[in-house]
């Protein structure tokens, strides 16, 4: 039994969240640049930089993301190596998102994504025999490994053997034992507190005459003889320093430093934070790596003893994969659904989720699921839940007066405006027109007469509200709200509080949940913002157009030079779908509809080939579940009706036929277009979908 298990895993996540945003604003830069711009790393540096704190990076998306196969697979811990690897080509949209595309031989993830692209499977996709030493061995291995710790809390054997099986889809030698070190680190801090201990046990899984065994052992033996970071950053230097090493990232360097915070600070979060930021290198890496296991050392509530990382992000994470479901996130939620999967991973009795399955429940001391105040108008903190249905509430401190309510909001899709160069996010929205909100409140107090209401506010700016609820001192109240927002995307979910008369006040919320039915209605075609793509889908296309000049429709043509190309959207939440659409082939070697979309390898795909129709599960490989002789003229307009309701999946072509097969490798998912290696329009789209939070880490 772990004590606090999925409290000590949301301190993990937190400890490697902070490390990314407080690293990322320099990440590269030398130990001698930062120290004559800041003198020493004691706060958040973003705005010095003028760019945003809360940002999509590797470190992350891949964290998060690649542990997924446990469960995805459904054997948790007997996960075979080649899934690990087919997980990268479910979750990875090519050149966009999770890593960074530096080029074959340069990124050495870029270089593994191809080689498995070309059917080479994990672990072959990442070995030294192909790739080459230098890079395999460059850090990446690492920086996406603390989650493969956290689902063997105690287990350090186990951690090890999971996190060589994600490593080595890309990375061979010594990444591999590096990353092993650092997910048995993890495994360890959840049962062992003292720091020498963890390092001394960890390092004791990888061969002892390896290269990091080495590095363990000089830099702590250095540490105890100098005394001094600084001085100690100096032999690390010039041993192990980036000029001893090739590539972009090498391992070695920036494992070295790594381990030179946690001699320095065993049991001090900030300082840890300080010594690896300050020193330089991959800084938001290294910071990560150091954040997860010193911040399980350090316990919750002292990751803000000197400085408050927290309240800065409000929890706030963005994850672009393939699948949008998480793509808009919060830690509490992740790291729900990393203890989920640890759960079983590890054989423990699972544990209802807090509040009935609600999407934010604020179960955990500080944990705000990205709602911050407008400022000025509120305040945000998390008091101990007085009669509510578990230990913990929010508490929206508001003032509002006849010319300015008071507004918290948490986003609910990513808003690209001003969005800094970097990682692509593509995103879904995880409230969506005709879903309700169902939420608690209680008003503790209000100095004047004043009204709630919830709102939604989408990307052009205008909002839609609830009718108010007025405030009474001592009362209390679940509310539901059916979202009516048309065909717009809607960018956040929030609570305002209005007066015609200067007001202060309370207002307790207990949980927030989203669920109903989602409804998209364009009668004519999708909104397309060129570079900016299509807000609240996701694609991976190479051509997105008007219609021809002999159309007589408006249409929206997609199109894919190789392989698969999609558009979609929606996520896990969702489950019965309806999708109807106009549809026609330009020429393709396939195109159609996707149900029940979980990423690139793993969802229903309705498609007309050119002499078929087709009803194919990808469940990392295609099988052809259904199929009936179809010839689809080329740039004649179909009019389609799909659906996947319980285990039935079924097409109607009007004009055509009807093709219908059972099948239950997938209960829910988002919807979209596809098309393959050519060109295909479509119009008058209309979905319905039955929405539920979806349990945490997918476990069900």
């Amino acid at each position: 039994m772990i004590a606090e298990y999925e409290k000590q895993v949301y301190t993990a996540m937190l400890g490697k969240v902070i490390g990314v945003y407080l690293g990322r604003p320099y990440e590269g830069w030398s130990k001698k640049d930062i120290e004559t711009k800041w003198g020493a790393i004691d706060r958040y540096v973003h705005e010095d930089q003028k760019v945003p704190l809360v940002v999509a990076d590797d470190d992350i998306s891949g964290t998060f993301t690649f542990v997924k196969i446990l469960a995805d697979s459904g054997l948790y811990a007997d996960t075979p190596e080649r899934l690990y690897g087919e997980n990268w080509l479910n979750y990875v949209l090519e050149g966009q998102s999770v890593f960074w595309w530096g080029g074959v031989a340069h990124s050495t993830e870029h270089t593994a994504f191809l080689n498995l692209k070309r059917g080479i499977e994990a672990p072959s996709s990442g070995s030294m025999a192909l790739n080459g030493r230098e890079v395999s061995e460059q850090i990446g291995a690492q920086i996406f490994i603390d989650a493969f710790g956290m689902v063997a809390p105690g287990r350090p054997e186990l951690a090890v053997k999971l996190a060589g099986r994600a490593a080595r889809v890309s990375h061979d030698g010594e990444a591999v034992h590096a990353a092993q070190v650092v997910a048995a680190m993890v495994s360890l801090a959840f049962v062992e507190k003292d720091m020498d201990r963890i390092l001394d046990a960890a390092v004791g899984f990888i061969p002892p005459h390896s290269l990091i065994a080495q590095v363990h052992r000089d830099v702590r033996a250095w540490a105890v003889e100098d005394g001094n970071w600084r001085k100690t950053y100096e032999r690390i230097d010039e041993r192990y320093g980036y000029q001893r090493y090739g590539g972009n990232c090498h391992v070695v360097p920036n494992h070295a430093v790594m381990v030179m915070a946690w001699a320095y600070a065993p049991r001090d979060f900030f300082m840890a934070m300080q010594i690896v930021c300050t020193a330089g290198w991959d800084t938001d890496c290294n910071a990560a790596n150091v954040g997860a296991v010193s911040a399980l050392v350090a316990g919750l509530g002292h990751l803000c003893d000197r400085y408050d990382f927290r309240t800065p992000f409000a929890d706030r994470l963005l994850i672009p994969t393939a699948d949008g479901t998480d793509a808009v996130s919060d830690v509490l939620r992740q790291a729900m659904g990393v203890a989920a999967i640890g759960r079983r991973v590890m054989g423990m009795a699972p544990t209802p989720p807090p509040k009935g399955g609600a999407l934010h429940h604020f179960e955990m001391p500080g944990a705000l699921h990205g709602y911050q105040a407008e400022p000025g108008s509120a305040a945000i903190n998390l008091p101990a839940a007085q009669g509510f249905s578990g230990e913990r509430c929010l508490c929206f401190c508001f003032r509002a007066d006849a010319k300015r309510p008071a507004r918290m909001e948490t986003p609910t899709l990513f808003d690209p405006a001003g969005a800094p160069a970097g990682y692509s996010v593509m995103a879904t929205p995880l409230l969506f027109n005709g879903m309700t909100v169902r939420t608690r409140v209680a008003c503790v107090s209000a100095s004047a007469p004043a009204s709630l209401r919830l709102f939604a506010r989408d990307a052009a700016g205008a909002v839609v509200r609830s009718d108010p609820q007025p405030l009474r001192t001592g009362g209390d109240a679940e509310l539901s709200w059916q979202v009516a927002a048309g065909a717009a995307s809607l960018l956040a979910f929030g609570f305002e509080v209005e007066s015609d008369e200067p007001c202060l006040g309370e207002v307790l919320v207990d949980f927030v949940d989203f669920g109903g039915t989602a409804r998209l209605d364009h009668p004519d075609v999708l909104p397309n913002q060129g570079p900016r793509g299509i807000p609240g889908w996701i694609s991976n296309l190479d051509t997105v157009r008007g219609k021809f000049s002999s159309d007589p429709h408006e249409l929206l043509y997609l199109g894919r030079n190789e392989g698969l190309g999609v558009l979609v959207t929606g996520g896990r939440g969702w489950r019965d779908c309806t999708m109807k659409c106009g549809f026609q082939i330009h020429a393709a070697a396939r195109a159609g509809v996707l149900l029940r979309y979980q990423g690139m390898r793993r969802h229903y795909a309705v498609v007309f080939t050119k002499t078929a129709l087709q009803i194919v599960r990808n469940r990392y490989g295609e099988t052809v579940l259904a199929e009936t002789p179809f010839e689809a003229e080329e740039n004649r307009l179909y009019a389609l009706e799909t659906s996947a309701c319980g285990d039935e999946i079924r097409i109607r072509v009007e004009g055509g036929p009807t093709l219908a097969v059972r099948d239950a490798a997938f209960d829910c998912g988002g919807a979209g277009f596809a098309v393959e290696r050519g060109l295909a329009g479509f119009r008058a789209l209309e979905i319905e979908a039955s929405v539920e939070t979806p349990p945490p880490g997918g476990v069900r």
